[in-house]
């Protein structure tokens, strides 16, 4: 297996898995997330883009899992410590790859990103019902700083 950062030339392999991605998630929290069909144009936009990056997971020629990485910083006010740090938007291993290593690679590849970008740490959002995922971040050291909590006024 390869870990890499993704190129254009991956873009085709990259729809189908992020189409797998949408539906993963509308399914697991339906309200919020939508089922969506992708065309390109997102992982273009990111692998195109200075601060953002696909990396891949490539067994056997074919891409088995991703993430995209995003360089940020925190607001500029006085009552918030500065940092600059990455934010990991979307993470999927397929169903077949999981539980063989991609994921834990793909992680330890995107802290290798994140250190090489001189930033200060990780971190994502995941869904509160998505158990497995969860335990997977557990188990690579990822801890809770916050919960996001939700008020709906309908």
């Amino acid at each position: 297996m390869v870990i890499r950062v993704a190129t254009v030339e991956d873009i085709d392999a990259l729809c189908p898995l992020l189409t797998e991605f949408f539906a993963y998630n509308a399914n697991l929290q339906p309200m919020y997330c939508n089922a969506a069909v992708e065309n390109g144009e997102y992982p273009r936009g990111i692998i195109e883009s200075e601060d953002s990056d696909f990396l891949v997971a490539v067994d056997d020629n074919s891409i088995v899992g991703f993430i995209h990485i995003q360089q940020t910083k925190t607001p500029s006010y006085d009552a918030i410590t500065p940092y600059n740090y990455a934010v990991i938007i979307a993470f999927m291993v397929t169903a077949s790859s999981r539980k063989q290593g991609a994921g834990t690679s793909l992680i330890e590849f995107a802290k290798q990103w994140s250190k090489d970008k001189n930033l200060d740490f990780m971190e994502l959002l995941s869904l509160v019902n998505a158990d497995d995922a969860n335990k997977f971040y557990d188990n690579n050291d990822f801890t809770t700083m916050s919960y996001l909590r939700r008020y709906l006024l309908y």
